[in-house]
């Protein structure tokens, strides 16, 4: 049972930078309607954390982080003592290696 989920700075400064780079290049609205599918999916893995996928490209670290994807975006989280951090907020059109950095 998830008691919270935690986005940390760095997951926040991403979906900041999602928002601001289809506001300034398409719409406001687009911007808006990729943030709520990026807040959605995140509402929606809290309901049932350990049903997503490990994240391969990071399981290297040993924290077991699990992705959820919302249109062009991984959602990357790890689920510990019944709370799930989003860590990452990675536009899958990107190198893969740049996961990792």
């Amino acid at each position: 049972m998830v008691k919270k989920v935690f986005i940390t700075d760095y997951a926040k400064m991403q979906l900041k930078s999602i928002y601001n780079y289809y506001k300034n290049r398409v719409s406001i609205e687009t911007a808006k309607q990729i943030n709520v599918k990026i807040l959605s999916e995140i509402k929606y893995l809290a309901k049932n954390p350990l049903m997503f996928q490990i994240e391969e490209d990071l399981a290297e670290l040993n924290l077991s982080h699990r992705r959820i994807v919302a249109d062009n975006y991984k959602i990357i989280y790890r689920f510990e003592a019944e709370i799930v951090y989003i860590t990452d907020i990675f536009d899958t059109r990107q190198n893969p290696d740049k996961i990792k950095g």
